[in-house]
């Protein structure tokens, strides 16, 4: 590949809104790790069944980036229809929304002992705290305009890693609060909230991937002129 089609792939994944999700969720995937690194360190400081779910649920958001990344190569390298490529697509949304669902699903259920006070809280300071409240609510606002966005964009992939962030950002509200609500010394009163928040905020998650499971897409599903030249562009990188 030469330098000027290495510039005009790069250009016209820029131009692509919906490549250019795709190729940030890519570029995302270290970042979940290095979260799911900092939250597995402070578990082996104060060791948690929530906070061991929500390292899982970090490692999970990584490992469905990184399908729905591969996934949109693959349907460039094997199928020249359109339809074809957008229904492999549409099945690989549905694969991210199962695996969602579980996640969601695990979290409700390493948050059951909070919630019956058969595990006690992880207590936090003040500045882990604040920046642990700044960081979700900051996440949670952007990735539900990336959400939002990304379904106008008709591009199933771009849209599954959106709503990924989703999940993820809503589990680590449960987090956000056991943060907050060390800070009041009420340890007793704070599982029981955890755990009741984190039964909830879990569901929340688990529904976003059942929902995702259930779409139904349109039965005429095409790309648009963009994708379909960046598809070429693909075709001949490869």
């Amino acid at each position: 590949m030469s330098r000027e089609e290495a510039f005009r792939y790069a250009l016209g994944v820029w131009k692509d809104r919906s490549r250019r999700g795709l190729a940030l969720a890519a570029l995302s995937i270290p970042g979940s790790v290095v979260m799911a690194g900092w939250k597995l360190i402070l578990f082996c400081a104060a060791p948690s069944l929530l906070i061991a779910a929500t390292v899982l649920f970090n490692l999970g958001v990584a490992a469905v980036k990184f399908f729905a990344v591969h996934r949109h190569r693959r349907s460039v390298a094997l199928f020249d229809d359109e339809q074809e490529r957008a229904r492999f697509r549409q099945r690989g949304y549905r694969w991210i929304g199962l695996s969602v669902l579980l996640l969601g699903l695990l979290f409700v259920g390493a948050s059951m002992p909070l919630l019956t006070g058969r595990a006690h809280v992880t207590l936090f300071g003040k500045w882990p705290a604040i920046i642990i409240a700044t960081a979700t609510f900051s996440e949670l606002g952007i990735s539900i305009w990336g959400a939002v966005t990304a379904r106008r964009d008709r591009e199933p992939l771009v849209e599954a890693t959106k709503l990924v962030n989703v999940a993820a950002a809503v589990v680590l509200l449960v987090l956000t609060q056991a943060a907050l609500l060390s800070l009041g010394g009420s340890t007793d009163a704070a599982a029981t909230f955890n755990g009741a928040s984190g039964v909830f905020l879990g569901g929340v998650a688990a529904a976003i991937g059942a929902l995702m499971v259930l779409r139904r897409f349109p039965v005429n599903t095409t790309l648009d002129t963009g994708s379909r030249k960046q598809a070429a562009l693909e075709r001949k990188r490869d």
